[in-house]
C-alpha cells in the first residue's frame, strides 16, 4: 500500500466512522429528546404559529443520507470555483424566495416539502460540516462536526447499562474519526515533504495499526469491566450483591475501577516479568 492509498483509506474510514458516531448518538438519545431538536421547534412553531416539525418526518436516518448528500457535493462544487459560485449564489436565492413566499402565503412552494428538506438538513448538518473537514483537511469544520455529534443529540433523558454497547460504539467511532481526520491533515502535510520516503509510509502504517489496536483494545476492555459487574454479584453475598448501592452507577463505578485495578497490577507483574527476563538473556 502505498502512501496515496493509505491516506485515502484514512479519509474513507474517518467518513464512516463520522456517519456511525451520529447514527449511535441518535439511536442512544433519539430525535424527539434532543435539546436543540425542541429548540428549532419552538422556534418554528413561534414564526408560524402551528405545531409543524410534530407534523413531519424526524427521521435520523433520513437526516445523515441528506446530509451526506449535502457534504459530498459541496466538495465536488468546491473543484471548479465558477460553478461553485453560481450554485451558491443559486441556492441562496431560492432559499430567500422561499421564506419570501411562505410569509405571503404564496402556494407556488410547498411548505410541508421546504421544512421537511429543513428538518432533515438540520438533522444531518454535522455528516455535512464534517466531510467538507474530512475531505478538504479544514481543521475547523472538523471541531465544529466532532461538537455538533456530540451537543445535538444531547437531552435530557439518562441512559442505562443495556445502551452500553451503543455508548461503546459511539465513543469508538467518534474517536476513530477525530484521530483519522485530524492524523489525515497532519500526514498529508507532511507527505509534500516525505512523499517518496519509504519510512514515511512506515510510520503511516505504524498510526493506522496503532490506533485500531489501542481503541479496540481500549473498546474490548471497557465492555469485559461492566461485564464484571455481573460477575462479582455473583461472588458477593446476596445482602451485598442485592443491595441499593451495588446495583446503581455508584456500584457499577466502583466495579469497573475494582477491574482496571486488577488489570494494571496484572499488566505490571507481567511487564517486570518480560523485563526481567529480557535482562537476564
Amino acid at each position: 500500500m502505498n502512501t496515496q492509498n493509505s491516506l485515502s483509506l484514512m479519509q474513507a474510514i474517518a467518513t464512516f466512522s463520522l456517519i456511525l458516531a451520529l447514527g449511535l448518538a441518535y439511536v442512544i438519545n433519539p430525535v424527539d429528546d434532543s435539546l436543540f431538536f425542541k429548540a428549532i421547534e419552538s422556534i418554528v412553531s413561534g414564526l408560524y404559529g402551528q405545531d409543524v416539525i410534530s407534523e413531519l418526518n424526524n427521521s435520523a436516518l433520513a437526516g445523515i443520507l441528506v446530509g451526506l448528500f449535502s457534504g459530498t457535493m459541496f466538495v465536488f462544487l468546491t473543484i471548479n470555483k465558477k460553478v461553485y459560485d453560481y450554485t451558491l449564489i443559486s441556492l441562496f436565492t431560492i432559499i430567500i424566495l422561499i421564506f419570501v413566499a411562505s410569509f405571503r402565503d404564496y402556494d407556488a412552494f410547498p411548505y410541508h416539502v421546504t421544512q421537511q428538506l429543513f428538518i432533515w438538513f438540520w438533522l444531518g448538518l454535522p455528516i455535512a460540516i464534517g466531510i467538507v473537514g474530512i475531505w478538504q483537511d479544514s481543521i475547523g469544520n472538523l471541531l465544529m462536526a466532532a461538537f455538533l455529534v456530540l451537543v445535538m443529540p444531547l437531552g435530557l433523558s439518562g441512559n442505562t447499562n443495556d445502551e452500553i454497547y451503543s455508548i461503546l460504539g459511539f465513543v469508538f467511532s467518534f474517536m476513530l474519526f477525530i484521530e483519522l481526520s485530524y492524523g489525515h491533515t497532519r500526514y498529508s502535510r507532511l507527505a509534500r515533504v516525505m512523499y517518496y520516503s519509504k519510512e514515511y509510509e512506515m510510520v503511516l502504517q505504524w498510526f493506522l495499526v496503532t490506533l485500531a489496536v489501542t481503541l479496540a483494545l481500549t473498546t474490548g476492555l471497557t465492555s469485559v469491566a461492566f461485564l464484571f459487574h455481573d460477575f462479582l454479584s455473583g461472588l458477593l453475598p446476596d445482602n451485598f450483591s442485592n443491595s441499593i448501592e451495588f446495583n446503581t452507577i455508584y456500584g457499577q463505578a466502583l466495579s469497573v475501577l475494582v477491574f482496571f485495578m486488577i488489570w494494571a497490577v496484572v499488566q505490571t507483574l507481567f511487564s517486570r516479568g518480560y523485563l526481567a527476563r529480557q535482562v537476564e538473556d
